[in-house]
């Protein structure tokens, strides 16, 4: 199956801000944009798909929460599958 590059945004913008706030975590945007070592402006525009996240942005997330980039951006997260 085939995804468009918006189809890639939207599922990393809606995986961010589920990863953000899982049960386990609980991240403000501010917190989570400190960890990653991007702007807190960076973290809302993707979690509210706003813009593109930089190839820095997608690896930090897959290397902070344990979770393939491949899989950010292909599927929709749930708090069962991870």
């Amino acid at each position: 199956m085939e995804l468009t590059e918006y189809e890639m945004r939207m599922n990393f913008a809606k995986n961010l801000s589920i990863l953000r706030n899982s049960q386990k975590r609980q991240l403000s945007q501010k917190t989570l944009a400190r960890v990653l070592l991007l702007s807190p402006y960076a973290v809302n525009a993707y979690e509210a798909c706003r813009a593109a996240p930089t190839a820095f942005a997608v690896y930090q997330v897959s290397a902070y929460f344990k979770i393939p980039m491949e899989r950010l951006l292909t599927t929709i997260l749930t708090e069962k599958k991870r």
